[in-house]
């Protein structure tokens, strides 16, 4: 369900967030300074964000009020394979965790090739 969700940051984009016109994704330092090292421009490298293509409900978390902060670390098939927050409650980590793991995305593209990237976003429940 796309409208419980507010996009906190993106590096490179999702659905939730249509992209801006002129606006490029952004890419994180590691990944501009292997550009830089392969002798390629990162202003200049044509990138596509991955798109969410789906987010279950939500989960419960009984007696939480408040802003988690997820960064999701996809590989090249969209797939979340790492997932770091903030803001969680110690007792619900690996809730959110595994409901994290269950996004799916339409990969990240960078000079046409799949790629992997990361996504911030800040879930609220009240």
């Amino acid at each position: 369900m796309l409208s419980d969700m507010n996009l906190f940051h993106r590096i490179f984009g999702s659905r939730a967030a249509p992209p801006t016109p002129g606006v490029k994704p952004a890419f994180d330092a590691s990944v501009t300074q292997r550009l830089a090292a392969a002798g390629k421009d990162p202003n200049r490298v044509e990138a596509t964000p991955a798109e969410l293509l789906e987010m279950p409900d939500k989960p419960v978390l009984v007696d939480f009020k408040g802003t988690v902060r997820l960064e999701l670390t996809l590989d090249q098939g969209g797939k979340v394979v790492s997932v770091q927050m903030d803001g969680a409650p110690f007792n619900q980590v690996s809730t959110l965790e595994s409901w994290a793991e269950q996004w799916s995305f339409i990969p990240a593209k960078m000079e046409g090739k799949a790629h992997p990237c990361r996504m911030v976003f800040e879930i609220t429940w009240s």
